[in-house]
């Protein structure tokens, strides 16, 4: 047994949260290390993060016909998990089957991806990486376990994605998403930025500069997600570090949007498209809420220095043994292989030095 399988049999004994509504980050801390590079710290890392996660929680199957009211209630988690955990064994043993669950669920639960301050959606996309290296029975167990919190916690933020225009195929934006974002309406109330994640966001509602500023962007064809996506991505690692007092708000909003790229390949057509959308959304919300006209990058010579050598920063997040570091600096990593650019470089760097303590995860 592999090291990140040990882990995830450890971590699918404990709850998907603790503290009151912090989610477990466990698994998608070991994955991310396995993606690293560096599979011999999950021990330890393991040691240090399960201690504080209580028993799972317990429930029955829900019926189809009840899953709708029980969508984004807290209280049904055991349900939820019970439902999830009883369509595994009607998956069949095919490589890949696993899929046919995630083209059923992922269409509904994608207007909610706010869940858990996206962690439904980031345990999902940790077990599809993780699945597509071996694909066995603890890993599938952890796309179950990642849909059930992200029923159970379903958030939608106050835009209207649905509204947003769709180009057609190979047309280009009137404005680089990069420049949007920028631009973005800044709500500049430091006590709004008080709180979980999931909460703070709440204070967007009914914010009309934010929903106008949503609906003036149009959302790429379907067959031109990857591109604009990568845009998103270079946007929040570039707002990330210009923000050094919210790191740990702006690790989600790249990690987030990242992490949509593993669900691609199960949602089809329009679908796509829009869940492109929920991923700026998701960027921009945390933006309105932490985003400060006055900050910042933090001038700092060794992470300049680190943030050219891929191997030196993936070692310094890796023993740091903290989650938000690891999945950051992994994240980052995934994205600049795909589209290189300095700004992943520059926000790995920063990750993997300035981020160990826990003074901010309860936000999250």
């Amino acid at each position: 047994m592999s090291n990140f399988d040990a882990a995830l049999e450890r971590f699918q004994q404990v709850d998907l949260e603790y503290a009151g509504g912090l989610a477990n980050h466990g698994p998608m801390g070991a994955e991310a290390l396995e993606g690293l590079g560096h599979q011999a710290k999950i021990p330890a890392f393991v040691d240090i993060y399960a201690p504080r996660l209580p028993p799972l929680s317990t429930g029955s199957a829900l019926a189809p016909a009840d899953r709708m009211a029980a969508r984004g209630d807290i209280g049904r988690v055991g349900d939820w998990i019970a439902t999830f955990d009883a369509e595994l064994p009607r998956l069949g043993p095919e490589a890949g089957a696993w899929g046919s669950l995630l083209r059923a669920e992922l269409p509904a639960l994608m207007p909610g991806l706010f869940a858990a301050a996206g962690h439904g959606l980031l345990r999902v996309a940790h077990a599809v990486r993780a699945l597509e290296r071996v694909d066995d029975d603890g890993r599938r167990r952890e796309v179950a376990l990642g849909l059930a919190h992200w029923s159970a916690r379903y958030q939608a933020l106050p835009g209207k994605v649905e509204k947003m225009e769709v180009l057609h195929p190979g047309a280009s934006p009137a404005k680089e998403i990069e420049d949007v974002v920028q631009d973005w309406p800044i709500l500049g109330e430091a006590n709004a930025r008080l709180g979980l994640f999931t909460k703070v966001v709440e204070r967007l509602n009914g914010w009309a500069p934010f929903e106008e500023a949503l609906g003036k962007v149009a959302l790429p064809a379907a067959e031109d997600v990857d591109d604009f996506l990568s845009g998103v991505c270079r946007a929040a690692a570039q707002i990330y570090v210009d923000h050094p007092a919210s790191r740990i708000a702006y690790v989600h909003g790249l990690t987030i949007p990242s992490s949509i790229r593993s669900l691609l390949p199960f949602l089809e057509g329009e679908d796509r498209s829009r869940a492109v959308g929920y991923a700026l959304e998701v960027v921009v919300a945390l933006h309105s809420i932490f985003g400060d006209a006055e900050s910042e990058p933090e001038p700092d010579d060794e992470v300049i220095r680190v943030a050219e050598d891929w191997d030196e920063m993936r070692y310094h997040s890796a023993c740091s043994i903290a989650e938000h570091s690891i999945k950051m600096v992994e994240a980052c990593w995934r994205e600049d292989r795909l589209a290189p650019n300095p700004i992943f470089r520059r926000a790995a760097a920063d990750a993997a030095l300035k981020i160990g303590g826990r003074g901010d995860v309860s936000a999250c």
